[in-house]
């Protein structure tokens, strides 16, 4: 009978890997496809960005060239590069409300959650 207890456990244990092997992908396709993008109330700069902040494109309106303010076009890309972030994360948030059952308090959680999750279930006795 001891046999068939340490099977049941192993199977259940590789059940539990599986899933937490399913939730990283998930959780690493979303990471690397999820973009935001925002532009400035102007609408002469369009950023696009990654989950993470990294860069993918910047547009900017030729018109943007006629006003030689380089304070103002540093400000306005900034603001328009953090507004893209905050899309990218909110977006990816809604992608992956399924794997965090406890919510996330704020997109930007989205960095240290899967591993804050795997902590709380070793702690629990968990995988």
């Amino acid at each position: 009978m001891r046999a068939q207890d340490d099977t049941g456990a192993g199977q259940s244990l590789l059940g539990q890997l599986e899933a937490a092997d399913r939730r990283f992908r998930e959780y690493r396709s979303v990471s690397q496809d999820t973009t935001g993008t925002a532009h400035s109330d102007d609408g002469l700069i369009e950023a696009t960005v990654g989950l993470y902040g990294e860069v993918r494109e910047i547009v900017l309106d030729p018109r943007i060239y006629r006003a030689a303010d380089a304070t103002a076009l540093a400000e306005s890309l900034r603001d328009v590069i953090n507004a893209a972030v905050a899309d990218a994360q909110a977006t990816a948030a809604g992608r992956l409300s399924a794997l965090f059952p406890g919510g996330l308090d704020d997109p930007a959680d989205l960095a240290f959650e899967p591993l804050n999750a795997e902590l709380r279930k070793h702690r629990r006795g968990g995988l």
